[in-house]
């Protein structure tokens, strides 16, 4: 019972884990996102799980009026359906170079690849203006350090003050919420 749920949120984890290593914001936003969704799946196939299961209905509906009403997990739910439905994202970069040397970021990864600098650090920008066009992060080349935030982030979840609101944080405590919320599910209406 509640397998598709539990899946879910396996699949949420290993993206958790993957967020917490990365090191280049391309990626740190793309797996940003994917945690979005995957967090999202989680309430899905918990509903799906639970649809035939007597009882289930009326305890969901109020634990989605507590969801609704959580600042964190609206936060969650809001930036999802703003990433999945009109591609834009929570997120805010900001660079801060010490020093940068062209000459030393290595060769370029293919001989067309242009530099290019922004809020998300410096990067390879390869087959620009094709449908192959994409940015590869520099790693190397000076003392540089790109943060990351979240816009307009929540301040408080389950009626707490969030002190730490970096993304990394942010989603390891909706995560944590959505574990317990499926555990729940399972404690209340699996027979034992």
């Amino acid at each position: 019972m509640f397998e598709s749920a539990k899946s879910k949120i396996e699949d949420t984890q290993v993206v958790f884990e993957q967020l917490q290593k990365v090191e280049d914001s391309v990626a740190f936003k793309a797996l940003f996102n994917s945690f979005l969704s995957s967090a999202r799946a989680i309430t899905y196939a918990l509903q799906k799980d639970g649809k035939k299961i007597l009882g289930f209905k009326k305890w969901y509906e109020i634990k989605q009026e507590e969801m609704k009403k959580d600042e964190l997990l609206r936060f969650i739910h809001e930036a999802r359906t703003e990433d999945f439905h009109e591609g834009k994202h929570r997120l805010a970069f900001g660079t801060y170079f010490e020093h940068f040397s062209t000459d030393k970021v290595g060769p370029p990864p293919s001989p067309e690849a242009k530099l290019g600098i922004g809020v998300e650090g410096p990067f390879w920008i390869i087959n620009e203006g094709k449908p192959q066009e994409r940015r590869i992060p520099i790693k190397q080349g000076g003392n540089f350090v790109v943060q990351v935030s979240i816009s307009n982030p929540p301040t408080k979840h389950r009626g707490i003050l969030i002190f730490n609101v970096n993304p990394v944080n942010i989603c390891r405590l909706a995560l944590q919420y959505l574990s317990e919320l499926v555990y729940e599910a399972c404690e209340k209406f699996e027979k034992k």
